[in-house]
């Protein structure tokens, strides 16, 4: 399943009526939307709003994986009204500290460095975005999976020329319907990711002592399959115990792979 934070019901909108999401009850403050795929929540302004709708989520289904999109509008510098970007870098304003989500994937938008302020900004810097909620978004949302499930995706709304006065309930929900068909394309690249992250039972008991982002669980897999084409038994993890991350636990594990006697059945 798909989660999508949002901080205003006009940003909201526009998939819930494209996805034809139905609403529960309110819950502890936060109104939830959802259909079999996707589950929308309405987090508020801000950052501590927006980590703490990821948590809520997660909180439901702790032991569940899920991709995560927040999705809203932001300021740029020069952007005209309307245009989007997912961000490739986040930065919190107050604390500096910073996130790079993965994109092994063809983004459907151009991607800029997203910065998240405490206030609304005025003092537009011509080449960053500027939101509320991205890196509280983040922060949280990234515990809770690899980095290329947890995107950020926001569409202008104001710039210098167009100040954040301007902007309405009305503009955000149209320029977010606008762009419906480019955050259809991201979505079900998401999708494609999580159903790719589909898991072995093997693969759990890696995933228990070692972090995995997808492109390693793909490795870890492959090689999961050479040693069952190799070796008549099973493999014990606690023959790689000592490997103090999922790299060198991968670099461990091929290289007992190499060392076995070569089957036919290899490949």
């Amino acid at each position: 399943m798909l989660h999508i934070v949002a901080a205003l019901p006009c940003e909201a909108k526009p998939l819930i009526k494209q996805y034809r999401l139905n609403g529960r009850q309110v819950e502890n403050g936060f109104r939830i939307y959802e259909n079999k795929q996707i589950c929308l929540i309405i987090a508020g302004i801000g950052k501590c709003a927006a980590a703490a709708a990821c948590a809520y989520l997660q909180g439901a289904e702790p032991q569940k994986k899920h991709a995560w999109l927040n999705l809203g509008i932001a300021g740029h510098g020069h952007l005209n009204i309307g245009e989007v970007i997912m961000a490739h870098k986040i930065t919190d304003a107050t604390t500096g500290k910073s996130w790079y989500p993965a994109m092994p994937f063809k983004h459907p938008c151009p991607t800029a460095t997203l910065v998240s302020v405490d206030q609304v900004q005025t003092d537009y810097s011509a080449n960053i975005t500027y939101d509320m909620e991205a890196s509280g978004f983040y922060a949280m949302a990234s515990r809770f999976n690899s980095s290329e499930l947890v995107q950020v995706f926001k569409v202008i709304s104001d710039n210098h020329v167009n100040p954040v006065e301007q902007v309405s309930a009305q503009l955000t929900e149209q320029i977010i319907t606008a762009n419906l068909d480019i955050i259809e394309t991201l979505i079900q690249q998401l999708f494609k990711l999580e159903q790719q992250q589909q898991i072995s039972p093997e693969i759990k008991q890696f995933q228990q002592h070692w972090h995995f982002s997808v492109s390693q669980q793909h490795k870890l897999q492959r090689l999961l399959q050479r040693w069952q084409a190799r070796s008549k038994t099973v493999i014990n993890l606690a023959d790689f115990i000592d490997a103090k991350n999922s790299k060198i636990l991968l670099h461990t594990l091929e290289k007992k792979i190499m060392a076995l006697p070569m089957s036919f059945n290899d490949k």
